[in-house]
Order: structure tokens, then sequence, then C-alpha cells
């Protein structure tokens, strides 16, 4: 909540990935961990140096392209440069996929890249993405038992608990922090090393601040005895610095304060309190957490001047006023002198802090600009260097494409002719067999005795006959009425009667096909132009005519004349 806030991800980010890369060699060698050692501290001073030795590492071969960008992302993390790290992460998980086999000496840096990302992605409020890039980091770790196999797995469901509860999923968080609590502590029973407990000291931080931010302090209670027992580990662990060891003491001391102070607890609570506020090493988060306990204590005075301390100790460390300065630290302040009655000077406060909070978010525009100006500013540098490559070859490249491109077509063309003319034949033999069938039903309807047939086929029949004899359908205004004037019947007696013995087709349906049975007996027999055919037959138009004859046969009047003239 107070102590354990998220500019201490990034950090907690690349402590686990050098621990876990060290605790791995040789996965890029002696030489190659060795490097990125010295090359990662060097970035904190001079990162443009830093950067060129890694590019000088990855042209050496020292650095694989996912370790080198791997190095590149964590340099430009380190330095709270978002949108370079988030390029780089990029880049390194883009050549991951590259390769053809996955080299287990980039282990760590697949992790890496991942964790990075997804902590970009969080502070840029991105949690759809940053879900996504835990979610892959637990698909990556499977299940693997080792303890940096752990840690990550940790890292990432502490990852999926933030971005749950910064979209109000409370118990989607709380299930996620608690499972990750569950597998450290059982992980970390016999570990010698002080950085495998590190992640379990922060992981019960972190749900001990989600349980007091959201008001329910009581769950937090069992959470005490699990804080003391990882930190008699950590003392227990002879490579923990002194340092490490007291700045963990004191979070845990004043979270446990808090927690006791939340529960009404509050002989216990001052008692640590006391102890923490007697404790070295009190940096500007652990005071802001002590002023958060006497603000739940009621005392908003000394609340105020821890506050203010805290304040003084942050702005003289030199560190950069970033929003968690005013969530983390302001925003405590401020509800301390509203609870107090000092309403004015809460007045004050916020508003400076929405000014403060606008000119944060217009430095970062500003860098998110020159970041991206930067990346430009790479990519094309990149594009230069393919280009000078590629123009040796395009020449060469260009020529054997277009012969195989010419050999190609030619062979497409000739195939397509082969394949057409093969389809226009058996559709041709398809039509003649279905124009005999409809011929032979033809007969058989003519054949029949006029007393044995219905109405409707004793109509049809001379409708038929009609068609045959006199070609009304050359008429291109033939219709229903026409045909019936014609018969001397009802026009409504005409449409039951194809509909009924011409397998339901409509007037239009029977005169269209009488119109291009006559349009391909005149391209079988004649030499006339199509569009004169189509006159004949009772289709003026060309267009309408090559539109009913595809959808008839399947293919178009030319291709069909070109069949009967191959037969």
């Amino acid at each position: 909540m107070l102590n354990h806030n998220r500019r201490n991800i990034v950090s907690l980010i690349l402590f686990v990935v050098l621990a876990f890369a060290a605790c791995t060699k040789p996965d890029h060698g002696d030489e190659a961990e060795a490097l990125s050692d010295e090359i990662f501290n060097e970035g904190i001073a001079d990162i443009n140096h830093a950067l060129e030795r890694v590019d000088s590492a990855e042209r050496a071969g020292v650095f694989t392209a996912v370790h080198a960008n791997t190095v590149r992302t964590m340099i430009y993390a380190n330095t709270d440069q978002r949108r370079m790290a988030a390029y780089y992460a990029e880049k390194a998980i883009k050549a991951e996929k590259e390769q053809s086999v996955i080299n287990p000496a980039d282990s760590s840096d697949y992790y890496a890249a991942r964790c990075i990302l997804a902590d970009v992605a969080y502070a840029n409020g991105d949690y759809g993405k940053s879900l996504a890039m835990a979610k892959e980091i637990l698909l990556l770790v499977g299940d693997r038992s080792s303890s940096q196999d752990v840690a990550m797995k940790c890292r990432a469901l502490s990852q999926m608990a933030d971005c749950e509860s910064e979209l109000n999923h409370i118990d989607e968080a709380e299930q996620l922090l608690l499972q990750s609590v569950n597998l450290l502590m059982e992980s970390t029973q016999h570990t010698p090393r002080f950085d495998d407990i590190d992640p379990l000291i922060y992981t019960l931080l972190s749900l001990n601040d989600l349980y007091l931010d959201h008001k329910m302090p009581e769950r937090a209670l069992p959470l005490i005895a699990k804080m003391d027992t990882a930190l008699n580990r950590m003392i227990l662990c002879p490579d923990c610095p002194d340092m490490v060891m007291q700045l963990r003491r004191n979070n845990v001391t004043i979270s446990k304060a808090l927690v006791y102070a939340a529960n009404g607890m509050n002989e216990k609570a001052e008692v640590l309190f006391r102890e923490h506020q007697q404790s070295p090493g009190l940096d500007a988060a652990d005071q802001t957490a002590a002023g958060a306990y006497l603000t739940i204590a009621g005392r908003y005075d000394e609340a105020i001047r821890l506050f203010d301390e805290a304040d003084s100790m942050l702005r003289s460390s030199g560190e950069p006023i970033t929003d968690i300065y005013v969530t983390n630290f302001l925003k405590h302040k401020y509800e301390a002198l509203q609870q107090a009655g000092r309403t004015a000077e809460a007045l004050a406060l916020g508003d400076y802090m929405r000014q403060l909070a606008d000119s944060i978010r217009q430095q970062e525009r500003q860098a998110d600009v020159e970041q991206l100006q930067e990346i430009r500013q790479q990519e094309e540098e990149i594009a230069a260097k393919h280009q000078s490559l590629l123009a040796h070859r395009t020449v060469l490249v260009a020529t054997v494409v277009l012969l195989l491109m010419a050999i190609y077509i030619i062979w497409r063309i000739h195939r397509y002719n082969r394949l057409l003319s093969e389809k226009n034949r058996s559709l041709y033999e398809q039509i003649q067999q279905r124009e005999q069938a409809e011929a032979e039903e033809h007969r058989q309807l003519q054949a029949q005795p006029e007393e044995s047939l219905t109405a409707e086929q004793q109509l049809y029949r001379r409708l038929c006959t009609l068609m045959t004899d006199q070609q009304p359908y050359t008429d291109e205004n033939l219709n229903r009425d026409t045909l019936a004037q014609l018969l001397g019947t009802n026009a409504k007696y005409v449409v039951q009667a194809i509909r009924e013995c011409s397998h339901g087709e409509t007037v239009m349906d029977f005169i269209t096909r009488y119109r291009l049975e006559n349009v391909a007996h005149l391209l079988k027999t004649t030499d006339e132009s199509i569009s004169l055919i189509g006159e004949l037959s009772g289709i003026p138009s060309r267009t309408t005519l090559s539109r009913l004859f595809r959808n008839a046969y399947g293919m178009t009047c030319r291709e069909y004349r070109q069949v009967l003239q191959q037969k």
C-alpha cells in the first residue's frame, strides 16, 4: 500500500532476472554473463556507452539477438524510459519467435522481456496486454518447480494480481496473490539464498496492502505469522546484505503495525510503531507508512509531520517526481489534513496535486515523443543497413523472379486453357444429356392419349407445341398474357400449367429456356454474330444474353461455339 509501491516493481524484475541468470550459468557463457552485469551497472551512469557495448557484444557473437535486446530492455527500464524498454522487449520476443530452435542459453531472457513488457504495459494503463504477458510467462514456466521457475511464476501471478486490482476485480487479485504466497512459502522452506525469500516478503506485503486498501483488515491478520516466518528465513541466509535485511525488517514491522491498528488492536500496533521509528535506515516510504499508521490512530498532526519529513527526504534524494509521488505521498497527506479538519490546507494541497499530476503527464508525453523519435531513428538506421545489402541482390533476384514469372504465366495460361477446354467439353456433354432428357420427356408427353392427361398437362403440351412451331419467344416482349392470348386461355392457367409440368419453372424461366436453346442451336448451325443470334432469339441485350447463357450452360457463348468447333 505505502512502502511497496510501483516504483519498486522494475527493480524487483531486474533483481529476479539477474538472480535467475546468475543461477543458471553458463546460459550465455561466463564471459557473456559477466559482461551483462557489467554493462547493466554501467548503464545506470552512462546509458549511451552501455548501449554501444551491447551493440559490440551482439556483433561479436557474444550476445544472441534475444539476449542483446533483453539487456537493452533492462537498461532502459532501469532509467524509466518505458517506450524504449517496451520497444526492445518486443524485439527480444520477436527474435525468440524467429529462432528455428529454442536456445536454452536465452531462457532467462524469455522471462525478462515479458516481465518488463508486462510492467511497462501496466504503468501505461494497458492492463489487458500486461495480463497477456504474465500469462505467457506462466505458459513458459509450465510445471517446472526450481526456485527460479517458482520465482518467475509468482512474479507473473503478482503482475496479474496488480492488473486485476486496478480493474477492481479484488477477489481475483486476492486469489492470485494467495496462490503466489503458497508457492513461495513451500519453495523457500530450506533455501539458503535471500533473493529466493525476498519475493515472498514482497508478495506478502502486497497482499497485506490489498486488504488494507480495500477495507478488509481482518483478512490481513493471518499474514502476520507468515511475514515473521519469511523474515526469519531471510535472517538465516548467510549471503543476505545488512541493507536488504534492515529494509525488509522495517517493511514488515510497519506493515504489521498498520494491520493491528486497522483491526483496533492499538497496543500491539503502538509497540510495533515505536520499534519501527527507532530502526535505522528509515527512508521516505517508511515514514509515509508511519504517517499512514498515525492517521489510522487519529494522530493527524504527527502524521502530517511525518508526511512532510518523507516529502523532504524524497526531494533531497534527487529522484524524479513521478505520479507515484502524488498517489503514494501527497494523497495520504491530503487525507490526513481532511481528517484533521484542516480543510483549507487540504484544498490547497489538492489543487497542487492536480497541477503536479498535469505537469507529470506533460513531461511523460514529452519523454514519450523523444523516445518515439529515437525509435524511429533506430528503425531508419536498420532500414538503411538492410537497403545497402538488398541493393546488391536486387538485379539478380529481379531477373530470376521475372524469368520464373514468365514461365509460370505461360504454364498457367496453357493449363488454364486446357482445364477450361476440358470443363467446357464436360459441360457440353451434360447439356446434351439434359436436352435429350427434356426431349424424351416432351416426346412422352406428346405420345400420351389426350384423355389420360390432366387439364394442366394438356395445356402444357399445347404450349410446348406453340413454342416449337411458332417460336413466339423470338419476341422480346413475350409474357404470360401473350402466351395465354395465343392459346385462347387465361394467364393464370398458363402459369399453373408451367409450374406443375416443368418442375416448378416460372413463365419467364420457361420462355428463357426456349430462347437459350435457340441461341445454342444457332451457335451450332450458323456463323452469325453472337449479338445477332441474341436478337433473333428474343434477347437483344448482349449483357443479358451473356449472363443468362453462363448461368444456364456454365460457359460463355463464345466458349460454347469453340467446343462445338473442336468436336
